[in-house]
């Protein structure tokens, strides 16, 4: 829905600091889910808050930061998105883009006229999503964070999962690779039926699966042709 007019969601406040903000501060809070809010309200200091929460915390400052230097480098030389900007306006944009690409869906530029790295990028950042219990779609960030917990645990060789001296069991990390698995394959087939009934190219409609995948909405554009 656009109701603004001349303009495609928020492109119009591009420049507008305080505009993309406080759209940014509110996707926050509605990203991290309730339970962390109510640890930072109630606890205060983060290494008394719940392991459930200091993952959500640390993976998702960690995706906020990675989203926004990784929409910068590639978008940096792009006239149709970010070249021409001063560069605080570019960097406002890149933060803000990072913050709302995986869940709100608001956009501050053309994701028809970005790079297709850009793109696949956000493909990634779309699929994680936002923490459980928050107002954010995807496999969720408790989830993407335990199978990275694991994944490392494999790689040094340990038998256990842990992370802050606190043992994640096996149950929860069949649980999250289960959900990783299930979500893949859901995209897997979509994308593949999607390519061969529609004649647009794959990154584009591998977008536009996940996007709806992860109830996020962002479009590269081709969605009404679908």
């Amino acid at each position: 829905f656009n109701i603004l007019p001349d303009s495609a969601s928020l492109e119009v406040f591009r420049t507008e600091l305080w505009v993309l903000g406080g759209a940014a501060l509110l996707i926050i809070l509605g990203g991290i889910s309730y339970t962390v809010l109510v640890d930072i309200v109630r606890f205060k200091r983060f290494n008394r808050f719940r392991l459930d929460s200091r993952l959500i915390i640390l993976v998702s400052l960690a995706l906020w930061i990675l989203g926004m230097v990784g929409l910068f480098g590639f978008e940096f030389g792009n006239p149709n998105t970010l070249k021409g900007l001063p560069l605080g306006d570019q960097l406002t944009d890149a933060f803000f883009q990072s913050v709302s690409g995986r869940t709100a869906g608001f956009s501050s530029i053309d994701f028809a006229a970005t790079e297709q790295q850009t793109n696949f990028f956000f493909i990634g950042l779309m699929f994680i999503g936002g923490a459980s219990g928050s107002t954010a779609s995807g496999i969720k960030v408790n989830t993407f964070a335990v199978i990275l917990v694991a994944v490392l645990a494999s790689i040094r060789g340990r038998s256990q999962v842990e992370v802050f001296g606190r043992e994640i069991t096996p149950q929860q990390v069949q649980r999250a690779l289960a959900i990783g698995v299930l979500g893949l394959l859901a995209v897997f087939v979509v994308a593949v039926f999607l390519t061969l009934a529609e004649g647009f190219p794959f990154i584009s409609i591998l977008f536009e699966t996940v996007s709806a995948f992860a109830n996020v909405g962002l479009s590269t554009g081709i969605t009404p042709d679908l």
